[in-house]
């Protein structure tokens, strides 16, 4: 809950691939994901190879203004779950990814400037632990760049404002190691 990191990566890939906006008719766009990877943070955290496997569904709806610049964007996961795992233990576990990422671009898309992202739903899931889950305000995120489609780039920054159930960082890795150890 407390970093997009790697939620930001998925959701660069679903907004690249868009197409130019016009006031009347947002754009909708659908992109299907099943992707393994390893987890750098989470391995070193764990001293042994933790790997996070993202599968379901990413859909984006973006709003434009009369002249055509977008102002605002809603990202949603239906489906969508994520599994860690790890091969030396043989041991996972998964809990579906269902955060709402709205975008409000008041400053346009240039570069630099400020946008409002604010998380709502289920961020994460961890055996032992409550869900992180509530609302999460990002309000010190800023446009990184504009892709060749004209969509931003946003990076989130750290969280502004929780409303809901955040556990410790330190302890919901813990207990994630902890779920998965050998």
């Amino acid at each position: 809950m407390r970093s997009c990191a790697r939620r930001l990566c998925v959701v660069t890939v679903l907004i690249t691939v868009a197409v130019p906006v016009s006031a009347t008719n947002p754009i909708f766009l659908t992109i299907a994901v099943n992707d393994t990877f390893v987890s750098p943070s989470f391995t070193a955290a764990c001293g042994f190879e933790v790997s996070i496997t993202e599968v379901g569904i990413l859909k984006a709806k973006v709003f434009a203004d009369d002249a055509g610049s977008i102002v605002r964007e809603i990202d949603t996961q239906p489906g969508f779950v994520t599994e860690f795992s790890s091969s030396e233990s043989g041991k996972s576990f998964a809990y579906p990814f269902s955060t709402v990422f709205h975008f409000d671009y008041v400053n346009g898309t240039t570069p630099g400037v400020p946008v409002l992202v604010t998380a709502t739903g289920l961020m994460d899931k961890v055996p032992g632990m409550s869900a992180d889950a509530g609302r999460v305000t990002y309000g010190s995120a800023t446009v990184l760049f504009v892709d060749p489609s004209g969509v931003p780039i946003v990076d989130f920054g750290e969280p502004t404002a929780i409303n809901g159930r955040a556990n410790d960082l330190g302890a919901l890795v813990a207990a994630g190691c902890a779920a998965l150890a050998p």
